[in-house]
């Protein structure tokens, strides 16, 4: 595995692999030291809490180095081209694991080195959040197969398009958007949309929300007024087995205080997994 810019560079048994080995390694299994003598570049150009720490405890439990970078202290912040940059650290580190604006720069990554890209997030993918929500649901409820996964808010977002991926690789769970007309997602697939929310979690296994307003997005009140009718409440959430947040969570806008409290565990459980898949993620690079 060469790279993971969205989840379509994953076949089906690569991605149901790196879901079940997140899971084990979650219930205990040993990392392996694949990354021992190797070092990675962490290039975020976005804040990030669970996403970053999570990789650089993965490298440092395989073994390996973590040099965290942002933008803002390499010669990019003076406008080096991306493409010479990824040139000049293909000669120093051994993968990549990148978090940028613009998905472009993620491919431009990619074109230019050798060496493994992860996505740790752009403004068009999460696919590292997706395989480690995949691998929360497996652990919690034995299996994400047939399950219905309804998605509540902004589907336009990097994360709900991620879910579109996994559905078109593993095809095998029911995925629906309950969200505004015009936050519909823009990649077609077999996923549903369903405008009115209380019909929308009929029979729902798992209820996903996310903030509004995603990284770098301009704050609209008319688009929160718009989306106040899909925040996550208790009524909503009453048949749900799970109730997800990828986190950081606006409490009292997409989910309420009442239902985050009793879906925490849940949702820590989700952000304790982001360690175990990126172990998982890195065991399974091509590092030759």
């Amino acid at each position: 595995m060469r790279k993971i810019i969205t989840l379509f560079d994953l076949s089906k048994r690569e991605l149901e692999y790196l879901i079940k080995r997140a899971v084990e390694l979650f219930k205990g299994d040993t990392p392996t030291k694949k990354l021992k003598e190797k070092i990675g570049l962490i290039y975020f150009e976005k804040p990030s809490t669970r996403t970053r720490i999570s990789f650089e405890v993965a490298v440092i439990k395989l073994g390996g180095t973590a040099i965290y970078s942002t933008d803002k202290d390499t010669q990019i912040l003076r406008g080096e081209d991306r493409a010479d940059f990824a040139r000049v650290l293909d000669g120093y580190v051994d993968f990549f694991i990148c978090r940028v604006y613009d998905h472009k720069s993620l491919e431009i990554f990619s074109e230019s080195t050798k060496k493994p890209v992860i996505n740790a997030l752009s403004n068009l993918s999460h696919p590292t959040q997706i395989i480690s929500d995949l691998a929360t649901i497996q652990l919690l409820l034995g299996r994400y197969e047939g399950k219905k996964i309804v998605f509540m808010g902004d589907a336009k977002n990097n994360v709900a398009r991620s879910w579109i991926e996994a559905l078109e690789v593993l095809g095998n769970f029911e995925l629906v958007f309950s969200c505004p007309e015009g936050f519909e997602p823009e990649l077609k697939s077999i996923y549903k949309v369903e405008y009115d929310p209380s019909e929308a979690v009929k029979d729902a296994d798992i209820i996903y929300t996310d903030v509004w307003f995603s990284m770098g997005d301009e704050f609209s009140p008319e688009k929160e007024e718009k989306m106040k009718k899909y925040a996550v409440d208790s009524e909503k959430a009453k048949y749900a087995k799970l109730v997800m947040h990828c986190l950081p969570a606006k409490k009292g806008k997409e989910i309420s205080y009442d239902v985050f409290e009793k879906f925490k565990d849940v949702i820590f459980t989700q952000a304790h997994m982001k360690l175990y898949s990126a172990i998982s993620i890195l065991e399974s690079i091509d590092l030759e």
